[in-house]
């Protein structure tokens, strides 16, 4: 019975709310002049014949104001037998009558009437004119204005607003004095030193001021005091029109107390012993001053640590405790790991060009395996690597699957990766040249007229100079049958003119290679014509009867091992390679020799600056019927590449006749380079030291040939070419050469 009446009563309730609601009855709108009634009902839902909502009358009320036309909007309800009355009042914001302008002298009024944009005929609004005074003021401030000021008056009289706008123009940015004040740790100079906002000092310096160089500097400022313990240190700057012109700028410094590390405490759940723990912090040993970004390092590593672990969701809060000296403060690194956490689906985004599979071959996770940095970093360097993309994003995207991401990879393309280059280039050896070349690093044999998209590298290029002309059509597929396998061929034909002869080889060589994770192995057949001429018997007699041609058919194999964690920049790693090439009759050439050569490169980074040690060591021995190397395959040294600081190709045995360099069979060179980035991975400066030499053989070794320098090197991004510049001084140089040589290296286009 009681489930038969609640919808009875529900009906009931109903009907009766019914019976008390009343239609709205009339509205009637007072106040308005400018603004017509048809307008006003338009723009609300509170009209005659529709029912009574008080909430839906409010947001009709809140709708009105938000217009900018009424200044004041308010309103009455009356309830009679036959309906509902609405009364709206309404005081209208006035027209804007007219816009003066005083006080402006850099620019016209017409020009900040239009930076302004209110106009004569619009509804006066305060917040919009404020807005619009906003926009002046930047408009001054971007044309080098300083502390520049816009105030307005208002006069209303019956509905009209005249506008009155008062401009200080402020001062012609420029810096005319700067003033440190507050700090006793360390002196002005050093500050000023950190800041590039300089003061006046005609004529070399023009002491521009720009706003968010400023505040750069003022960073940098508070992080030498947050790097020297004064972790609570707070900059800030005045600024004031300085009475000969220009400003005055005001270092205002409150340094507080400089502050010691106390001791290094851990809590939470710890995946290894404390020992363990602090051995990996950087900032550690108790007394040091507090360096708030070696702080900042300490929890990147413990984050690492337990990211490599797969903890990806980590949370380390740094917790500073009173210590038992006034200056020092505790650290506890309270460690919450979370869960381990597995690859899931690998995702593709922002690639419109390259297919996904050219990027998934490049991500050192598969589904399933456990999330590290490790992961995260190699697959961001093999990309990088590519020199495909512009950008490069990976980062996990947690699912609704438990201890489960999908890994995103977005990538932001290049607009091209195809090269069209005519352009030159000058080298210490090659002298001046000339290049007309093709490359897309990005290419698509299967995808016609677009011919890009498919990781294979296509290169067809003509260079021609005062000392070389050069052929080339390469092509290598990096993933052959989708493996990592590269295969590839290189047709060439190239002519060199020597000092004292002319070298030219025709030829093809056929690639092929399989890489594993740090290993790789590759083999290589080569068939030549290579083809001596133009021999001056008088400087080399020695060579004469090598004159005409001979074909060279080989094989190479070669062994690598690579640890770097980039190629293009590397900075920390090894990479070693040895090849072994041998000629022979027994593959129908007219030259037998066997040539070992092997290639080591160290990188080790010390903040900044990287150390980098390469080297080479070659081997040629004459087999079967060949009695003498030819000269164009011996080793050659002095110069970038072996020995900077001596003449290129100055090194090693001599004709007997003339004393000119002939080449060796044994070659030993070791660079050892300092490398600091003046500019990003662009533009990088070098201190050298390099050892070595040729001879007829290892038995010979001695008299190692030493130079050092300095120099730059420049990596042009389209092309990831270097430009080296260097100037070595030979250090056991003898008596008929230079005290030094500047060495140069480059190829760009224009």
């Amino acid at each position: 019975m009681k489930r038969k009446l609640i919808p009875l009563l529900c009906l009931l309730f109903s009907l009766a709310l019914t019976s008390f609601a009343q239609n709205v009855l009339r509205v009637e709108i007072s106040g308005n002049k400018n603004v017509s009634e048809q307008k006003i009902l338009s723009l609300i839902q509170t009209r005659p014949g529709t029912v009574f909502s008080a909430e839906r009358l409010g947001t009709d009320m809140k709708k009105l104001g938000e217009t900018g036309y009424f200044r004041s909007v308010k309103y009455e309800t009356k309830s009679l037998e036959e309906g509902t009355e609405v009364l709206i009042y309404l005081v209208e914001n006035p027209q804007v009558e007219s816009i003066s302008f005083n006080g402006n002298k850099a620019f016209r009024s017409s020009k900040l009437s239009e930076v302004l944009g209110i106009k004569k005929g619009d509804i006066y609004n305060e917040i919009a004119l404020q807005d619009a005074l906003k926009k002046v003021e930047e408009l001054y401030k971007e044309k080098g204005f300083l502390l520049s000021n816009l105030t307005a008056s208002v006069d209303e009289d019956e509905g009209k607003a005249v506008i009155k706008i008062k401009v200080y123009e402020g001062v012609k940015g420029y810096v005319r004095e700067i003033e440190v004040k507050g700090n006793s740790a360390f002196k002005d100079s050093r500050i000023l030193k950190l800041m590039k906002t300089r003061k006046r000092a005609i004529p070399f310096k023009r002491g521009i001021f720009k706003e968010d160089l400023l505040e750069k500097d003022l960073q940098a400022v508070r992080t030498l005091y947050h790097t020297n313990g004064f972790i609570d240190a707070n900059v800030e700057k005045t600024l004031e029109a300085h009475e000969k012109g220009g400003i005055r700028l005001a270092v205002n410094i409150e340094e507080g107390r400089q502050f010691f590390l106390g001791k290094i405490g851990f809590s939470g759940n710890l995946l290894g012993k404390e020992k363990e723990l602090t051995g990996i912090l950087p900032l550690k040993k108790k007394g040091s001053v507090l360096n708030r970004q070696l702080l900042e390092k300490n929890k990147d590593a413990l984050k690492k640590f337990y990211f490599d672990k797969g903890y990806i969701t980590v949370n380390v809060m740094e917790i500073p405790l009173a210590s038992e000296k006034d200056d020092e403060i505790d650290i506890t690194y309270s460690v919450e790991p979370g869960e381990i956490y597995r690859a899931g689906e690998i995702k593709i985004t922002g690639n419109t060009r390259t297919k996904d599979k050219v990027i998934r071959r490049e991500i050192e996770i598969e589904p399933s395996d456990t999330l590290t940095s490790d992961g995260f970093r190699k697959s961001y360097n093999n990309l990088f690597d590519l020199n495909y993309f512009d950008s490069i994003n990976i980062y996990p995207e947690f699912i609704s699957l438990p201890n489960t991401a999908n890994i995103v990879v977005d990538v932001a393309e290049k607009e091209k990766t195809g090269i069209f280059l005519i352009g030159g280039g000058y080298s210490s050896v090659d002298d001046i040249i000339g290049v007309i070349s093709i490359q897309q690093t990005n290419f698509d044999v299967a995808n016609p007229w677009s011919f890009s998209g498919g990781g294979q590298n296509m290169t067809i290029s003509l260079e021609m100079g005062t000392e070389a002309r050069n052929y080339t059509l390469s092509f290598t597929e990096p993933y052959f049958m989708d493996k990592p396998i590269s295969v590839g061929p290189d047709i060439y034909r190239s002519r060199r003119l020597w000092n004292d002869y002319t070298e030219q080889r025709t030829g093809i060589n056929l690639r092929a290679g399989r890489r594993w994770d740090k290993l790789s192995f590759g083999l290589a057949a080569r068939t030549e014509n290579i083809e001596l001429s133009d021999i001056d018997i008088v400087n080399l007699p020695s060579i004469a009867g090598q004159e005409g041609e001979k074909r060279k058919n080989s094989l190479t194999a070669t062994i690598g091992y690579s640890s770097l964690d980039s190629k293009r920049a590397p900075s920390m790693g090894n990479m070693a390679k040895l090849s072994l090439e041998s000629a022979g009759s027994f593959l129908g050439g007219d030259t037998d020799f066997i040539k070992p050569v092997l290639d080591n490169d160290f990188y080790k980074p010390f903040k900044k600056l990287v150390f980098h040690s390469k080297t080479r060591i070659g081997y040629i021995k004459e087999t079967g019927d060949t009695e003498e190397i030819p000269i164009y395959e011996r080793f050659f040294g002095g110069g970038i590449g072996t020995v900077r600081g001596y003449e290129e190709r100055s090194f090693g045995p001599k004709d007997p006749a003339t004393g000119e360099a002939v080449g060796g069979k044994a070659l030993f060179a070791q660079n050892f380079e300092l490398i600091y980035p003046l500019y990003e991975n662009i533009l990088k400066a070098v201190l050298f030291f390099d050892v070595g030499n040729i001879w007829d053989s290892f038995s010979d070794f001695s008299d190692l040939r030493k130079g050092a320098g300095a120099g730059v090197k420049v990596v042009v991004p389209i092309l990831n070419a270097p430009i080296e510049v260097y100037y070595g001084f030979a250090l056991d140089r003898k008596p008929s050469e230079d005290s030094g040589q500047w060495h140069v290296g480059m190829s760009f286009g224009f």
